[in-house]
């Protein structure tokens, strides 16, 4: 598949790698030399210096033979002309970041079916909701849906006092655990990540993902002692911008009593115009007497979005140490990602690039996958196929699939006709059926391919007969 992107942010790397990774021809586009420099000395494509909105750059690009544009940098007007330039050349799928929500709001009569988006990406407003899941659901660090909910994966960490603690994954029924559940990973505390046998032992300290049906994960998460849900009764943002703003109203709306603290004093008064019930506060979110005057002490969650990340991550530590319940961080750069897992007075991070990666993931993906989604705690993934009919995977019993599945992808869940289905060695894929599978980024071609109807026959014998010819 031939694939345009324009912007070179961290967005348009990581998605460009996704890319490269599964053999698609790729061709990025920058106005920054230094950022096509930058993408060139780390991926194998091609880049292109100049604005994305350039109809002749697109077609020296390719545009014409391209079946994926997506446009991701900072700019939205760029992005939907970009978009408006790819429709008319008739390119299957595009894929556009707009931030602003006024060119979509319900006053306007614009919508993006008129400018030919497939699929529009608003950054800001993902991590607003994941920012509200993650303060909702405190203890489950991880929740991905599939087939509008009758399949989740979650992840948990296993505390001192769960009952599960030193139980072999044999022996969870013995705690009375759904059959209708699978261990797919375990991620040790020395940060090492397992795909679990039956002989595995489910160890404190232990990050535990698990899929299964709604009921089996619920029933679960309730036995190991996690909150499914907290009734929330004062939070505390700090930034105004966008991903502040959004996530206060939405709080608002669940009957939160909301303060949120703004440094910059215009903005403050645009925010407090905006939010009818949230106490707006203008002053310094890194001072430790300021936030013991809005109230931090006590605070159910404590949200620091300013978009700075190393202010984001002082504030939350500061406000954990003055008495606040949760703290959240808002992060820009993926780099620190790893090192933030080691603070232990930060209970959550909300990567911007990694929410907007997985979402476009769906998309970008090529054969059988309808739907997939990357996981925070560890480099996977969670896929969801449609098994094509003579496909590899049919009408084998799953232990007799010997070397084609590999070791790092697991079969978690089978979805037939409405019915959830965890699967056992002796279960059968049929054609058809919906299949989530629990993998590593590298083996996601082999396992895509298993699910991929041949090609049809004749095809090869009339190229044989024209080769006689």
């Amino acid at each position: 598949m031939k694939a345009i992107i324009i912007g070179a942010g961290e967005v348009g790397f990581h998605t460009a790698k996704l890319l490269v990774e599964d053999n698609n021809d790729v061709i990025l586009i920058d106005q920054s030399k230094e950022a096509c420099q930058r993408i060139q000395e780390q991926l194998d494509l091609i880049t292109l210096e100049g604005s994305g909105a350039s109809p002749a750059l697109l077609v020296e690009a390719g545009i014409k033979e391209a079946e994926l544009l997506i446009a991701v940098t900072n700019s939205d007007e760029i992005n939907m002309l970009a978009c408006v330039i790819a429709a008319r050349h008739n390119v299957k799928t595009k894929v556009v970041r707009v931030s602003n929500p006024d060119y979509f709001a319900n006053e306007t009569d614009l919508s993006p079916n008129d400018i030919g988006i497939d699929l529009l990406i608003n950054p800001e407003q993902l991590c607003s909701e994941e920012f509200y899941r993650l303060l909702n659901i405190p203890q489950a660090r991880e929740i991905v849906e599939f087939e509008d909910g009758k399949v989740q994966l979650v992840a948990f960490q296993v505390t001192p006092t769960n009952p599960l603690r030193g139980t072999p994954l044999t022996r969870l029924a013995d705690h009375g655990i759904s059959s209708d559940l699978r261990v797919t990973a375990i991620k040790r505390k020395d940060g090492t990540t397992i795909v679990p046998k039956g002989r595995d032992f489910i160890m404190e300290g232990d990050e535990v993902f698990v899929i299964g049906s709604r009921e089996s994960t619920s029933q679960l998460l309730e036995l190991s002692g996690v909150a499914l849900s907290q009734k929330l009764h004062r939070v505390i943002i700090a930034g105004a911008q966008r991903i502040g703003i959004s996530l206060a109203q939405a709080l608002e709306k669940n009957g939160t009593q909301v303060k949120l603290i703004e440094a910059d004093r215009e903005r403050a008064e645009e925010a407090a115009i905006i939010l009818r019930k949230t106490t707006v506060l203008h002053g310094d979110y890194l001072d430790p007497g300021f936030l013991e005057e809005a109230g931090v002490n006590g605070v159910d969650g404590f949200v620091s979005v300013t978009g700075d990340d190393e202010n984001d991550v002082m504030t939350c530590v500061t406000a954990k140490q003055h008495g606040a319940t949760r703290v959240l961080a808002l992060v820009q750069k993926p780099r620190y990602l790893p090192i933030l897992e080691s603070i232990p007075t930060l209970d959550a991070v909300v990567s911007r690039h990694l929410t907007a990666v997985s979402n476009i993931l769906r998309l970008v993906r090529r054969g059988q996958i309808v739907s997939a989604a990357s996981l925070r705690e560890i480099d996977a993934e969670v896929i969801e196929l449609v098994a094509g009919p003579n496909s590899q995977i049919t009408y084998n019993e799953i232990q007799h699939l010997g070397g084609m599945l590999p070791e790092d992808a697991l079969i978690g869940a089978i979805v037939r006709q409405d019915r959830v289905l965890i699967p056992t060695g002796q279960s059968v894929i049929q054609a058809g059926d919906r299949v989530i599978v629990f993998t590593m980024p590298d083996s996601i071609p082999t396992v895509e391919k298993l699910f991929v109807e041949p090609k049809i026959k004749r095809f090869l014998g009339r190229k044989k007969k024209m080769s006689s010819s």
